[in-house]
Order: C-alpha cells, then structure tokens, then sequence
C-alpha cells in the first residue's frame, strides 16, 4: 500500500497532557507522537517536549493518543 496517496488532513488526534497530570487540550496532527519531539501551537504553551505517550482506542478511522509533554515554554 506504499502507492497510497498522502493526505494534507489530520489522521491523528494527540490529547495533552502535563507531566502533573493536568489537561492542556488537544491537537490534530498527520503523524505519530515521538518521545523527545518538541511542539507548538498547544492551549496554555508555546512549545513542549514529548515526554510519553500511550495510544486510545481509535474513532471514525482517526488514531487518538495520550501524550504526556513538558512544557519548555
């Protein structure tokens, strides 16, 4: 299935978390969360780092995932 077309729309949502275990919201992306990864664009900071990250039970053809980030700014 390599000759898949890729796709400009989110095939995944990441639901943020703070190492304390408060929610910070959630994001669409088109990829899968990576341990270390730095993002941006999240409700209450500027960038985080991956810290871990577990995969949910997947809706409507989307993959949902737990990702526990530290907040660098």
């Amino acid at each position: 299935m390599s000759d898949r077309p890729e796709t400009c729309l989110p095939t995944t949502t990441w639901y943020l978390f703070s190492e304390e275990d408060e929610p910070l919201g959630q994001v669409y992306r088109a990829g899968l969360p990576e341990i270390g990864a730095q993002i941006e664009g999240g409700q209450g900071f500027e960038t985080a780092l991956v810290v871990s990250f577990t995969e949910l039970r997947a809706t409507c053809a989307m993959r949902r995932f737990r990702v526990v980030v530290r907040i660098l700014s």
